[in-house]
């Protein structure tokens, strides 16, 4: 089927914050100007101008990165998730634009407990969206920050799916800029844990020791997008840097 040119895609705006969250007054509209696009952001409505008009396929095509980053760095930095659903196109000239069936680009979880925020964070637009980081925001940083899944499963999960991704865990390490011994325990501390699997070796964390294995998997997981992105990884971490 043959489309005009558009000048602005449209997408309908989900927000959650592991909770219901509402804004603080004032909180929007907000404008971002990026790689030639205008964003046009109220709180539930997304509209998104391209540089020119373009086909419709193009102009989703060359959009869908941005929103990526944009999902990806407000996960990950802000503890925000955002959800952008396609709702049509505003035509240049021609019949109007047709509204086709939402295509979610990054899903959602429900909650219970209110949050209110004063405004939505800038997003880092030059993030890239990968099916590594994906899987890792997907399966392993969005059940363990609701609760669906333990820190030491997610960290076990996590160690294997960086050593796969790189070839080994070594190399993941290298990757990511941490020492080997960094790597080596993210990965022991939930394969040994006694939730996962009791047997010789086997061991009981602390509430302490799971609240320091959770923020090692949010630092490898951001570092992991950082480094998909071809960004740098941030500083070398050792043993040393180990949550207290």
């Amino acid at each position: 089927m043959q489309y005009d040119r558009v000048g602005a895609l449209r997408y309908a705006v989900a927000w959650s914050d592991q909770h219901p969250l509402s804004w603080l007054e004032g909180a929007f509209p907000v404008t971002y100007e990026v790689s030639g696009w205008k964003f046009e952001l109220a709180e539930s409505r997304l509209v998104a101008v391209p540089p020119t008009p373009m086909d419709l396929d193009d102009a989703r095509e060359a959009v869908l990165p941005l929103l990526n980053a944009w999902a990806a760095s407000l996960e990950i930095d802000d503890r925000l998730l955002v959800t952008f659903s396609y709702l049509g196109a505003d035509v240049v000239s021609g019949r109007s634009g047709q509204v086709q069936a939402a295509d979610a680009v990054v899903a959602a979880f429900d909650a219970t407990v209110a949050v209110q925020r004063p405004s939505p964070p800038a997003p880092s637009w030059d993030w890239l969206e990968t099916s590594v980081t994906g899987a890792a925001r997907a399966l392993c940083l969005r059940p363990l920050r609701s609760g669906n899944r333990p820190v030491v499963d997610a960290a076990y999960w996590l160690a294997t799916h960086l050593a796969k991704w790189a070839g080994s865990e070594t190399e993941a390490a290298a990757r990511l800029n941490v020492s080997a011994d960094y790597m080596k325990r993210a990965r022991t501390e939930g394969a040994r844990s006694d939730e996962r699997k009791v047997g010789p070796g086997s061991k009981t964390l602390t509430a302490e020791e799971k609240v320091a294995l959770a923020r090692v998997v949010e630092e490898l997981v951001r570092r992991l997008h950082l480094v998909e992105s071809t960004l740098s990884p941030g500083e070398y971490l050792t043993m040393a840097d180990w949550p207290a």
